[in-house]
């Protein structure tokens, strides 16, 4: 069934994983929505399901003439970390933003087995927004926004700004990883997810909290780097 498809300021929330083996009959229901969306919507490269309305954590990404699907899929290596510039037409402003330019995910097939595939270059990005999507997360929850003060800011002040984004996202990983080691009992068995991931995961993979209703990247890093444009228009008086 073709499904009206959501805009992106209102998916803020994590999907979830789901025992697709089990629950067959609506993994079927849920590929067969995101094919006939897709196939309905050709400018799409990539369709995830909450997209469309369900909770499930799911995409599906066009191949040429045919697609793939991927259910409850997690990083497992992401290599040649980039700074990228990229546009969000949700508020019409760019933003810089950290992409792997070689990244390998895993995830099930619509039968339940594990497989695992690598992404290069521009598959690579496509790839990464869907995960984006899939985690609740927008351009703007964690990206740096381009101000003038920066394009006209000379390479040691943009070098400055870029290294103090770096630190920033790092700090709020740490904060993370903190938090959920303190997490209740409950939570945990929650991060621990489904046999297969504990099976295939190297302990490096990065979920984010379920319980989270709002992007990771809050109100207080976007107030840094409020300062930090600040501080570039103060320089440039």
């Amino acid at each position: 069934m073709v499904k009206d498809i959501l805009v992106s300021d209102l998916l803020n929330e994590r999907a979830m994983e789901w025992d697709v083996k089990k629950d067959s009959e609506l993994t079927n229901t849920i590929l067969r929505d995101l094919v006939d969306t897709l196939e309905a919507n050709p400018d799409r490269l990539y369709l995830c399901a909450n997209e469309i309305g369900y909770t499930e954590r799911a995409f599906i990404l066009k191949f040429s003439d045919d697609w793939k699907a991927f259910m409850n899929p997690i990083f497992q290596v992401k290599d040649n970390l980039k700074l990228v510039r990229e546009y969000n037409p949700i508020d019409k402003k760019q933003y810089i933003i950290p992409r792997y330019t070689d990244v390998t995910i895993c995830y099930q097939n619509s039968m339940g087995k594990v497989e695992a595939v690598k992404f290069n270059d521009s598959a690579s990005a496509i790839v990464s927004h869907a995960m984006d999507v899939l985690e609740g997360l927008q351009t703007s929850d964690y990206g740096l926004e381009v101000v003038e003060e920066f394009d006209t800011a000379s390479p040691e002040e943009q070098a400055q700004v870029l290294n103090e984004y770096l630190k920033s996202l790092n700090k709020f990983k740490e904060d993370l990883d903190s938090d959920l080691s303190n997490s209740d009992e409950e939570t945990k068995k929650e991060w621990d997810g489904f046999k297969f991931m504990k099976a295939v995961s190297d302990g490096k993979v990065e979920l984010y909290k379920p319980e989270n209703k709002s992007p990771i990247i809050n109100r207080k890093q976007r107030r840094f780097f409020e300062k930090l444009a600040k501080k570039f228009r103060r320089r440039k008086r």
